[in-house]
C-alpha cells in the first residue's frame, strides 16, 4: 500500500512538472509564433500525449486506491472480528474466575467452620490436658517429697555407716611420744619403710621428710619399719642425710626386722623404737661384682670406703672401734652378720628404747581386708624387683660405683647376668 502511493506521488510530481514545462513553452512560442510554427504544432501532440497518459496515470491511480479501500474495509472488519473474539474470550475468563473465586470462597467458608470446630475441641483437649496435667504434678510432688525424705534418710545411713570406719578422735602430736609403761604414740606424720631400700623408695622418704617439715617442724617425724633387709648404700645414705638435715626430728620404730641399711638408718636415727622380740641386724656391706683382679680390688676398696663411712658411726656410738666392730661381727656369725633382738640391741646401743606397745594414732580410717593379702604384701616386700621368678627377686642394676647393703642369706635376692 505504502508503495503505491509513493508512486502516485512521483506521477502527480511528475504531472506538474509536464505543466510547468508547457507553460514554459507557451511563454517561448508567444515570443517565436511566427518562426516556429512548426514547433507548435509538435509540442500540441506532445501535450496530448502528455495529458492522455496523465489520464491513464489518474485511472491506474485510482484504481490502486480503490484497492486500497477495499483492502482497509477488510482490515478494519478482521480488527472488529478478532476484536469482538477477544472480547467474548474475557467473557469467558472472567466468568470462570468469578465461578472459581465462588468455589474458594465456600470452600474457604468451610475450612473456616472446621476450623472453629477443631478450636473449640482443642480447647476442650487443653482444659482436660491441664486439669491431668495438674493432678499429676501434685502427685509428683508427693513422689518428690518420699524421694527427698528417702535421700535423707540414706544420706543419713550412709553418714552413719561411714562414721563408722573412722576414728572420732584427733591425731595425737607429742614431742616425746615414749609414754610410762614403755607404750609408744606415734601420729599421722609417718612414713613406712619395708622391702628393699630402692632409689625410688629412699626418694619418697625423703620427700615425705622435706613435706612433714614444711608443714610442722616442731612434732617429731616417724619412720615405721615392720620389715625391710636393707638395699643400695647409696639411697640408703639419702635417707640418713635428709634425717640428719630435718628440722623436726626424725624417729625410727622397728616392728619385725630390720637389716643391713635398715639397720644403720635404725641406729643412727635421733631416736629408735623396737619391740623386744625385733631384730636387728649389722654386717659389712656386700655386692655383687665380676672382674679382673685389679677391678675387684677397686671394688673392695670403694666399699671398704663406705663401711668406714657407715660402720664406723656406727661403732662410734657404739663406744668401740671400726675395727674391734668387724671383729665383734665375725665372732657372732661366720658370715658376719650380727642379729640380736631389740632388747639385747638396746645395750649395744643399737635401739634407743624397747617399747611394750605402739599407739598409732594417725590410723584414722577402718582397715580393709582387701589391703592386706599376699600379692599386696610382695608388692610392698618386692617392690624393688624387675621381676619375681620361683621365689628369687631379681634387684634392679645399680648406679655407678653404688653397691648392695642388704640381708640375703638365702640369695633370695639376685642379679641378672649380662646374658639374661
Amino acid at each position: 500500500m505504502i508503495t503505491l502511493r509513493a508512486h502516485a506521488s512521483a506521477e502527480m510530481k511528475k504531472v506538474v512538472l509536464v505543466d510547468a514545462q508547457k507553460a514554459q513553452g507557451f511563454e517561448k512560442s508567444n515570443d517565436e509564433e511566427n518562426t516556429k510554427d512548426a514547433e507548435i504544432r509538435e509540442k500540441e501532440k506532445e501535450k496530448q500525449s502528455i495529458e492522455l497518459d496523465n489520464a491513464l496515470s489518474r485511472a491506474r491511480l485510482e484504481r490502486e486506491l480503490a484497492d486500497l479501500q477495499a483492502d482497509i474495509s477488510r482490515l478494519m472488519v478482521e480488527r472488529e472480528v478478532i476484536a469482538l473474539k477477544w472480547q467474548i474470550e474475557q467473557e469467558k475468563k472472567d466468568q470462570a474466575h468469578k465461578t472459581a473465586i465462588l468455589m474458594l470462597n465456600q470452600q474457604k467458608e468451610k475450612l473456616e467452620a472446621e476450623v472453629s470446630i477443631a478450636q473449640y475441641k482443642l480447647a476442650q483437649e487443653e482444659q482436660e490436658f491441664r486439669a491431668i496435667t495438674t493432678k499429676l504434678d501434685h502427685q509428683v510432688k508427693l513422689l518428690q517429697i518420699e524421694v527427698d525424705q528417702m535421700e535423707v534418710q540414706k544420706a543419713r545411713y550412709e553418714a552413719e555407716r561411714q562414721r563408722t570406719k573412722y576414728a572420732n578422735t584427733a591425731p595425737v602430736y607429742l614431742k616425746d611420744p615414749l609414754q610410762a609403761g614403755g607404750s609408744l604414740i606415734i601420729s599421722d606424720r609417718r612414713i613406712e619403710l619395708n622391702g628393699c631400700i630402692t632409689p625410688w623408695k629412699a626418694q619418697y622418704i625423703v620427700d615425705g621428710i622435706q613435706y612433714f617439715n614444711n608443714k610442722d617442724a616442731s612434732h617429731p617425724i616417724f619412720i615405721v619399719i615392720d620389715s625391710s633387709p636393707g638395699g643400695a648404700l647409696q639411697a640408703g645414705s639419702c635417707i640418713l642425710k635428709a634425717m640428719e638435715n630435718s628440722q623436726a626430728p626424725v624417729y625410727v620404730v622397728v616392728k619385725s626386722f630390720a637389716a643391713s641399711m635398715a639397720a644403720l638408718i635404725t641406729t643412727l636415727a635421733d631416736q629408735s623404737y623396737a619391740y623386744p622380740n625385733a631384730t636387728i641386724l649389722h654386717h659389712q656391706p656386700w655386692t655383687f661384682t665380676e672382674g679382673n683382679v685389679r677391678e675387684l680390688k677397686e671394688t673392695q676398696e670403694i666399699l671398704q670406703e663406705w663401711w668406714n663411712r657407715l660402720g664406723g658411726r656406727v661403732a662410734k656410738k657404739m663406744g668401740v672401734s671400726l675395727k674391734k666392730l668387724d671383729k665383734l661381727l665375725y665372732e657372732k656369725s661366720a658370715r658376719g652378720e650380727w642379729s640380736e633382738f631389740a632388747d639385747r640391741a638396746q645395750q649395744l646401743k643399737w635401739v634407743d628404747h624397747t617399747i611394750n606397745g605402739i599407739k598409732d594414732s594417725g590410723v584414722r580410717e577402718l582397715p580393709n581386708p582387701e589391703s592386706y593379702t599376699w600379692d599386696n604384701y610382695l608388692k610392698g616386700t618386692y617392690e624393688a624387683a624387675n621381676t619375681i621368678e620361683n621365689g628369687v627377686m631379681y634387684l634392679p642394676p645399680l648406679d655407678a660405683k653404688d653397691f648392695y647393703y642388704l640381708y640375703n642369706p638365702d640369695n633370695r635376692y639376685q642379679m641378672r647376668s649380662a646374658s639374661k
